[in-house]
């Protein structure tokens, strides 16, 4: 082989080893650049299950969160129910006790006028008392007026007789 068919392979080679060499270059930044895709994608798919577990995890605490929810809710029901009762109770004792106080300011009223009349009727009976004990006085007064008025018409009747005898004496006295 010639000189010149050694140096055109020689030349050869070196643009074949050239080739090569730009097409590990390649090859290396290629694979490089898939080394770092499938690193993305792991780290992707890695992400992607965390999601998931987050998303798991949350639908479960959503769950708990929503059961919870209803519990409240449920509970505000009974709670605002509860407070119309005792609302409810709350205007029906209301409303007995403005009856009640009504009912005690009438009675207060009656009680006033009773106090009134009972005091009127204690001075008509204080009056009555005075008049009938005044009373009492004027008749035991006319009673013993009467028995001296009785004890002198006997005194008189009896005067009276006496003299009549004694007229009759002296006047059948006379005539004997």
């Amino acid at each position: 082989m010639s000189d010149t068919s050694v140096e055109r392979l020689e030349q050869i080679q070196a643009e074949l080893a050239q080739i090569l060499e730009e097409r590990l270059a390649e090859l290396n930044k290629v694979l490089r650049e898939s080394d770092a895709a499938t690193r993305r994608i792991i780290a992707a798919e890695a992400d992607i299950e965390r999601q998931k577990a987050n998303v798991e995890r949350l639908e479960a605490e959503m769950d708990t969160l929503q059961t919870e929810v209803d519990t409240a809710r449920a509970r505000a029901e009974e709670v605002r129910k509860r407070h119309e009762e005792l609302v409810s109770e709350r205007d029906g004792l209301r409303a007995e006790l403005e009856r009640l106080e009504r009912e005690v300011r009438e009675a207060d009223a009656e009680n006033e006028e009773a106090r009134r009349k009972v005091s009127r009727l204690e001075d008509e009976a204080e009056t009555l008392r005075a008049e009938n004990s005044s009373l009492r006085t004027k008749l035991k007064t006319l009673e013993e007026n009467i028995a001296r008025m009785r004890r002198l018409k006997e005194e008189l009747m009896s005067s009276i007789s006496g003299l009549t005898a004694q007229m009759s004496g002296l006047a059948g006295g006379g005539q004997e």
